[in-house]
């Protein structure tokens, strides 16, 4: 019962939402001053928030059956919205003049994000373990030392999603590949 209650927590707090603002909010500040920052992260805050809200208002229709869309079959409408949040948050960062590592940032997670969806089509690879996955990479290349929390996060993610029955152990490795491949290949 501890364990359920530790995996559901760690589920809910290491959200992919959480880890891919931290990640975010962590490279901007990094790479710009901070009222340039402040206003990237703002943008991705609205994004994310965005994309929240349309699965809380799929929920409420009854579209999906929870937030975190635990049935394959009802992902592929939300993962479309997901990336069409990513393309516009791509857009304005562009049309803003935003730094280089954070547009590959942004464009390798929604592709992760896109691969991930296409992927669910045929296996329930783990969105939350393709974002911590992405993070973990991202985090070591892009900002070195600070960027080992990401790495810590991983296994925790992994353990969560398997012990509260999500995902089997091949989901979630599947996902966090599919993260940290894409992380690898845009930010290397």
């Amino acid at each position: 019962m501890a364990a359920l209650t530790l995996a559901r927590t760690l589920t809910n707090v290491l959200n992919p939402f959480v880890i891919f603002t931290a990640l975010y909010a962590l490279v901007a500040f990094s790479e710009a001053n901070a009222s340039r920052a402040l206003q990237y992260v703002a943008l991705e805050l609205l994004a994310a928030a965005m994309v929240a809200g349309y699965v809380l208002l799929m929920r409420r229709r009854s579209r999906v059956g929870d937030f975190w869309i635990s049935a394959r079959a009802e992902r592929l409408t939300p993962a479309l919205f997901l990336l069409t949040a990513f393309v516009a948050l791509l857009a304005i960062l562009k049309l803003l003049g935003a730094p280089e590592d954070l547009l590959l940032l942004t464009l390798s997670m929604g592709l992760a994000s896109a691969t991930v969806a296409l992927l669910t089509l045929f296996f329930k690879a783990s969105a939350h373990c393709t974002v911590a996955g992405h993070a973990a990479a991202a985090g070591l290349l892009l900002l070195a030392a600070p960027g080992l929390v990401f790495v810590l996060v991983l296994p925790a993610v992994i353990w969560a999603r398997v012990a509260l029955g999500a995902h089997t152990t091949p989901e979630t490795l599947a996902g966090a590949a599919v993260g940290a491949g894409f992380a690898v290949l845009f930010l290397a």
